[in-house]
C-alpha cells in the first residue's frame, strides 16, 4: 500500500495543502432536541476523553455521530446534550491515520428523565473504558456550587483532596478522602458555598502535595465536574492536570508550579561551525547555549513573557535574531527554529507550537521545511513511500513553502521520505531519507540546506 493511504494530517498550518481530511472540535451547547433547558422527558449527558495516550475520538450515539463531537481530543469534555431519556447505545470511535476509525468503546446505557451522566473515557488506549457518573438535574443555587470529582489517572492510588485555602494542611481534614482509581464515590457531588478554594492533591494519607491549584474564585451557580487525568504536558511538574467541566465548556487546571519547555532548533546550514547561545534579557539561558547545527536543545522554563535573542557563542556580539516579548504558558512546548543563511544575515526564528503527547496507536511527525535554497527555487511537495519508490501517489503534502509546517499522523513502520519539486514529474527527490516511526512516539523531522539529507529528532521517549 502506498504511504499517501497511511497518513493523516494532525493539524496543518497555514499555506500547505493537504491530502488527507482533518477534523475540528467544537465545544458549545450541543443538544439532540430542543435547546439547553431540560424537559420532564429529558436527560443530559457529557461526554469527556480522559485517556492520555489514546487518539482523538468521535462518539455516537444509537450509531450516529453527535454534532460536535466528531473528534474530540485529549483534556476535552462535551458541553451538556440533551436528549430525550431512554436507552441508547453509546459508542466511541478511535480517529486513525487514514481517515480509519476503531471502535473502542460500545455500551448500551439508560438515561432516565430530570438526570445528568457523564461519561467518561479512561485508562490506558489498551484498556480504554468508560466510567458512568449520575446526579439528579438540580441546578446549584446562586450563591453555592456543585463539585463531582473522579479519579482517572490508572498509575496513582487513592487519593485525598483538600479544598482549603490555609497555606499548611497540617491541621486540615481532606474534603474527599481515599478516592480510589475511576471511583464512584457515595460522598460525591456535594454542594459547598461559592468562594475561593485552593484544590490539593495528595496519595491517601501522605501529607505530601502532588497537585496544588493555587487560590481559585468559584462563582456561585457552577455546577462543575473535575476529573484528575494524567498529566502528559510538557514541563510537569505534578502527575495530573485537573480537567475542569461545566455545562458548556471544558478547561485544564495545572500545578501552580507548572513549567514551559522551550526547545531551540539550529537549521542555519551555512553556520554549521557558528555555534549559537540563547540570551534572555541580555542573559545566557542556562541550558540554551553552545548549540550546534542540527542539534535539537530544551529546556523547561517560567511561564511567563521574555525578551529573547540568538547570537553566537563564539563572541555573544553578533546578534543573528531577536525575538522580543515571546510568552510561554505552563504546560506548553514551543520550537524556535533558526532559518535562513548566514552568508546574507537573512536568520530569523520560526517559531511552533508543539503538540507531545504520544498516542499509543501511530506515531507523530513533524515536517518542517527550513531551506531558505529551496524556498527560493520554489514550493516542494513532500513524499512517503514504503518501497522507495515515489509517485503522484506518494504525495503527503503539496505545495510546501520555505517556513512551513505539519504534523502527520503515521502508522508504525519504516518509511522513505522524500522532498521533491513541485511539478517534477521525474519525482527525482532533492533529498530523501529513511525513517522508522515507533507508535507512541513524536518526531521530528527537517529539510534544510544540507542536502545530504534530513533532521530526525525523537521529541519524547516511548510512554
Amino acid at each position: 500500500m502506498a504511504a499517501s493511504y497511511l497518513l493523516s494530517i494532525n493539524n496543518q498550518e497555514e499555506g500547505i495543502d493537504m491530502k488527507f481530511n482533518s477534523f475540528a472540535i467544537m465545544i458549545g451547547c450541543t443538544t439532540l432536541l430542543s435547546g439547553c433547558l431540560l424537559q420532564d422527558d429529558e436527560s443530559q449527558i457529557r461526554v469527556t476523553h480522559a485517556s492520555s495516550d489514546a487518539p482523538p475520538v468521535a462518539i455516537a450515539l444509537n450509531d450516529a455521530v453527535v454534532d460536535g463531537l466528531e473528534s474530540v481530543d485529549y483534556q476535552v469534555g462535551s458541553s451538556l446534550i440533551n436528549l430525550e431519556s431512554g436507552t441508547y447505545s453509546v459508542a466511541v470511535d478511535a480517529l486513525l491515520p487514514g481517515d480509519e476509525q476503531s471502535r473502542v468503546i460500545e455500551v448500551n446505557l439508560d438515561f432516565a428523565p430530570e438526570m445528568q451522566y457523564d461519561i467518561i473515557a479512561l485508562n490506558n488506549a489498551a484498556n480504554i473504558e468508560p466510567v458512568v457518573l449520575s446526579r439528579e438535574d438540580i441546578a446549584p443555587g446562586s450563591e453555592e456550587i456543585r463539585l463531582d470529582v473522579l479519579h482517572g489517572h490508572p498509575d496513582v492510588g487513592a487519593v485525598d483532596i483538600y479544598l482549603t485555602t490555609a497555606e499548611s494542611l497540617d491541621d486540615a481534614s481532606p474534603a474527599i478522602s481515599g478516592l480510589d482509581f475511576k471511583q464512584d464515590s457515595d460522598d460525591l457531588p456535594v454542594t459547598l458555598p461559592a468562594e475561593t478554594y485552593r484544590i490539593r492533591v495528595t496519595l491517601s494519607g501522605d501529607p505530601n502535595v502532588v497537585f496544588d491549584s493555587g487560590e481559585l474564585a468559584l462563582s456561585g451557580g457552577s455546577d462543575l465536574m473535575i476529573t484528575a487525568v494524567p498529566n502528559v504536558d510538557a514541563g510537569a511538574v505534578s502527575p495530573v492536570n485537573l480537567l475542569v467541566v461545566d455545562g458548556e465548556a471544558s478547561q485544564v487546571f495545572r500545578h501552580v508550579d507548572e513549567q514551559a519547555i522551550v526547545r531551540v532548533v539550529h537549521a542555519v546550514s551555512d553556520a554549521t561551525g557558528t555555534p549559537v547561545d540563547v540570551l534572555a534579557s541580555g542573559s545566557a539561558v542556562e541550558g540554551l547555549t553552545n548549540i550546534g547545527f542540527g542539534e535539537f536543545r530544551s529546556q523547561a522554563l517560567t511561564p511567563e513573557s521574555y525578551d529573547l535573542s540568538v547570537v553566537d557563542t563564539a563572541t555573544q556580539s553578533v546578534e543573528l535574531f531577536a525575538a522580543p516579548d515571546t510568552s510561554f504558558d505552563a504546560g506548553t512546548a514551543t520550537s524556535i527554529y533558526a532559518v535562513g543563511k548566514l552568508t546574507d544575515m537573512s536568520i530569523e526564528p520560526l517559531v511552533i507550537a508543539e503538540d507531545l503527547r504520544p498516542v499509543a496507536l501511530y506515531g507523530k511527525v513533524r515536517v518542517v521545511h527550513a531551506s531558505p535554497t529551496a524556498g527560493e527555487l520554489g514550493v516542494v511537495d513532500v513524499h512517503a513511500s514504503t518501497d522507495g519508490m515515489f509517485s503522484e501517489a506518494t504525495v503527503i503534502l503539496d505545495n510546501v513553502d520555505f517556513k512551513d509546517t505539519a504534523t502527520l499522523n503515521v502508522p508504525a513502520g519504516t518509511y522513505s521520505l522524500a522532498v521533491i519539486f513541485d511539478g517534477d514529474t521525474t519525482f527525482i527527490p532533492a533529498v530523501e531519507a529513511m525513517v522508522t516511526i515507533d507508535a507512541g512516539r513524536v518526531y521530528s523531522v527537517v529539510a534544510t540546506d544540507d542536502f545530504t539529507g534530513l533532521l530526525l529528532n525523537v521529541d519524547n521517549m516511548l510512554p
